[in-house]
């Protein structure tokens, strides 16, 4: 497998890789398995990378950035929950090389839908392929929907790889994709970030 990297690439044969969470997605994933979704996750970006399978890249990598796009919860709908969400935001934004991007939450108490985040992810994906803002691209997410998109990313010359827990995997998008990384071997306490004093962590936003 070639070697990795995590800082800008220092010679034109390094790719530059970058990572988008559907975070959404992630989420309800690692909720249902009892994974906390406090994780650093620059470092889930790298140990993702780590596992492209041997064939597929031809040079060393080097990670860009790491996107997580997600709607806040709704703060007059559940003020303890949108307190978690705030504690949750802030651990996100001060992870060195971690983007966070948000769409939002429409509709009344029990009857919310989530607006913009699919769109968001879709954005960051074609338009980093057609601006060159990267060789090689990660998405994480079961979404099916994004197998266009996956699709339209290889059009434009650049790899794309898809990585979820397999029995969450969408196999369209995972064809769709130059191949399929699985998340369920990656040691997710590893990657847990302790939490701070006083804080709710262990309560999911």
């Amino acid at each position: 497998m070639p070697g990795d990297s995590t800082s800008p690439p220092a010679a034109s044969s390094a790719l530059r890789l970058i990572v988008v969470i559907d975070g959404t997605n992630l989420k309800a994933a690692l909720d249902g398995r009892g994974i906390s979704t406090h994780v650093n996750y620059r470092q889930l970006g790298i140990e993702i990378a780590k596992r492209i399978p041997d064939g597929h890249l031809n040079a060393r990598w080097a990670l860009q950035r790491v996107t997580y796009v997600t709607a806040p919860p709704i703060q007059s709908h559940d003020p303890p929950r949108y307190e978690r969400w705030r504690k949750f935001e802030a651990m996100l934004r001060r992870q060195e090389r971690v983007e966070l991007k948000l769409g939002r939450l429409e509709g009344g108490p029990g009857r919310v839908y989530e607006k913009g985040v699919d769109i968001l992810v879709a954005i960051e994906l074609l338009a980093g392929a057609y601006r060159d803002r990267y060789e090689v691209a990660v998405v994480v997410t079961g979404d099916g929907d994004f197998a266009d998109v996956a699709r339209e990313v290889r059009e434009a010359g650049k790899v794309i790889f898809n990585a979820f827990f397999f029995a969450g995997k969408s196999y369209e998008l995972a064809a769709a994709s130059n191949a399929f990384i699985p998340l369920d071997s990656l040691n997710w306490e590893r990657l847990r970030l302790a939490p701070q004093p006083g804080s709710t962590w262990r309560r999911r936003f």
